[in-house]
């Protein structure tokens, strides 16, 4: 056996149940929040400098709209001063007296060739990639329901639809701004909306009706919040200003919730918003087990329960550039807490506490979190940035579900259920008998690899026996190349709301720009031979007291990597050593193998633990941190699913 022991000894205090540095489940008492501090202001944080016409329609070409009496000012940038109401006769004020050399004025916009204006563009997500794509109006705009859409440049593509985000925890900001042109074939009009997240916000309708009016007025909206041209959208975000919310267009738009105004959702897996006319063909252990994996109301709860905000980026619309953007903030962070020095070297911050605040807020900016009244907190420690890391994972998961729910949705001619149960590309999906030997064996595996120090209480309500679509080729491939193999039955616990995704894309390591101390050995998939440790990341408190549970075989290789501690480079120093594997050693373990081959014929030549013959008991490690043992597998082709268990806890 390779062994890497720490240096240290074993602590006093108790040791650590921990699979990848996340804390064991407890039903959140909702995280502590800061005090609430009165912010700066409210919905009218980001007041336009424009005629309000919320509301009305668009006036004919030609005639620009006048100026309101009480019109709001545009002035929640703290950095910029209130600007000062024009004196009539002698033309609009100036907002600045100086202006950036690509700045847009009605001089330049009409100088500069569309192709010239939009080359430069790098967010990739803004372009139609789709025939005949709509973009709905913002619903808080009355000319949603005349007939009116976003604008898309018919030559090259881009939408002109911009989400824009700022989070400022010392002053208590969190703000929304939302611009778009708008058409009806004929008629040209810039729509805007602002305010704080989770509420409505104020708006207007900019523009004389014409196409240049309109384009001018949202590329000077959008320069005027991000200090970004429009066709460098894609470019990092500037100190102080708003973060442009790079989104998913290719869903389908009309079963998106509206921003700011949708309140939970409440349709139900297992029914389409029309009434599906034709019946499942499921068997109804499986449909039951979808109605869990799909229900709606637990994804609302989970995002909830993360701070989320649904409303301002729905699933449908979260890019993959947005979630490698977060992933890419909390690298920083992560980076600066273990490099104090990178506050200034790299910052350019004057202390560690500032340029923590500003990476925290250019996250919250990139992933919309609704707050309510109180402060955005500062993520200023590794747990904290663990728990985003968790976000992150389960985003990734909820949006192929959401994808998975919004396909079943949209036919008419195969039940909801079929069409999600086909979207996830099973292989298999059997459904165990319980009078069964393989459902007992299952069932014993489950009941008796509990540990002392985990309260669950189990109710094993389904087994069903699954496969994955070219997951075995794969798997076999890869265990073909070994000749030392340590193959185990080892279990995995989530979110049953992530199951979604990993049922249809499998098992999944972190991407390289995730930081890598928010897991206890690395990047990997993370497997343990203790249900219960498993299970404390089923999270089943928000999926009404159920829980999903895999059981995987693994090919762990010979030998493995033995550690007692943590080690966020467990994985490189894996790699560099020709293995496959770390072995997390914990202080209590199985006391007894056996070949799974008394569940099924398959299983033969795969160990797992013999929980009937010698339950288990203490490891005799030495100098163990762990309380239970982790397993890691630093490759996707190590690992199949063979089990999942369906559990009341």
């Amino acid at each position: 056996m390779v062994t890497t022991r720490a240096p240290k000894k074993r602590a006093a205090s108790p040791a650590i149940d921990d699979a990848d540095g996340a804390l064991p489940q407890k039903r959140p008492s909702r995280a502590k929040k800061a005090p609430p501090a009165p912010p700066a202001s409210d919905e009218n944080e980001d007041d336009d400098d424009e005629l309000m016409q919320q509301q009305a329609p668009p006036k004919k070409r030609g005639r620009a709209p006048g100026k309101a009496k009480d019109s709001p000012v545009d002035d929640d940038d703290e950095d910029v001063p209130p600007k000062k109401p024009a004196t009539k006769g002698k033309g609009k004020a100036k907002a600045s007296d100086t202006k950036d050399e690509d700045e847009v004025t009605p001089e330049t916009f009409k100088a500069v060739p569309k192709y010239e204006r939009t080359k430069k563009a790098v967010a990739d997500g803004q372009y139609a990639k789709v025939d005949n794509l709509v973009v709905p109006v913002d619903e808080a705009c009355s000319l949603s329901s005349a007939g009116w859409r976003v604008y898309i440049d018919d030559n090259d593509g881009i939408i002109y639809d911009a989400s824009l985000n700022q989070t400022n925890s010392s002053g208590n900001n969190n703000k929304f701004y939302k611009v778009q042109i708008l058409t009806d074939g004929r008629n040209f009009r810039t729509w805007t909306r602002w305010g704080r997240v989770g509420a409505t916000g104020q708006s207007a309708q900019l523009g004389d009706g014409s196409l240049g009016s309109a384009m001018k007025e949202f590329e000077k909206k959008f320069k005027d919040k991000a200090a970004l041209t429009w066709a460098n959208r894609g470019a990092a975000p500037k100190p102080g200003k708003y973060v442009f919310l790079e989104k998913d267009y290719q869903e389908s738009e009309e079963d998106e919730e509206p921003e700011e105004l949708a309140g939970p959702s409440t349709q139900k897996a297992g029914r389409s918003r029309s009434s599906s006319p034709v019946k499942s063909k499921l068997n109804p252990r499986v449909a039951s087990l979808l109605e869990l994996i799909f229900n709606q109301e637990h994804m609302d709860s989970v995002m909830a329960d993360m701070n989320y905000d649904v409303k301002k980026m729905p699933l449908g619309k979260l890019s993959k550039a947005t979630i490698t953007r977060g992933y890419n903030q909390l690298k920083l962070l992560n980076d600066l807490f273990d490099d104090p020095s990178l506050a200034t070297d790299l910052h350019g911050m004057n202390s560690v506490a500032e340029a923590t605040e500003h990476l925290s807020n250019l996250y919250y900016s990139y992933i919309p979190h609704n707050f309510g009244r109180n402060r955005a907190p500062v993520i200023s420690n590794h747990q904290r940035l663990k728990n985003e890391i968790i976000l992150l994972e389960s985003l990734t998961d909820l949006k192929d579900a959401d994808s998975i729910i919004k396909a079943g949705n949209d036919t008419n001619s195969v039940h909801v259920l079929d069409s999600q149960f086909q979207s996830l590309g099973l292989q298999e999906t059997t459904p165990i008998d319980r009078a069964t030997d393989e459902f007992s064996h299952i069932s014993d595996y489950l009941i008796n690899s509990r540990g002392s120090t985990h309260g669950h209480e189990y109710k094993l309500i389904d087994v069903f026996r699954i496969e994955r679509q070219g997951e075995n080729d794969r798997f076999e491939r890869s265990h073909s190349k070994r000749t030392a193999s340590d193959r185990r039955l080892l279990w995995h616990g989530s979110r049953s709301t992530n199951y979604g995704g990993i049922l249809s894309q499998g098992l999944r390591i972190a991407p390289p720009e995730a930081p890598v101390s928010g897991y206890m050995f690395g990047k990997g998939i993370y497997l343990a031979d203790m249900a219960s440790k498993s299970a404390n990341y089923c999270n089943s408190y928000a999926s009404g007291g159920h829980a999903l549970l895999l059981l995987c075989e693994a090919e762990l290789g010979d030998p493995m990597q033995e550690l007692v501690d943590a080690s966020y480079d467990a994985g490189n120093d894996a790699l560099a050593k020709g293995l496959l594997s770390t072995w997390g050693q914990g202080a209590v373990g199985p006391a007894l193998w056996k070949d799974a081959s008394c569940v099924h014929p398959s299983l033969a030549g795969v160990q797992m633990p013999d929980t009937v013959t010698k339950p288990p008991g203490d490891t005799t490690v030495l100098d163990a941190c762990l309380e239970y043992n982790e397993y890691i597998c630093y490759n996707v082709d190590q690992v199949r699913l063979r089990y999942l268990l369906r559990v009341k806890m």
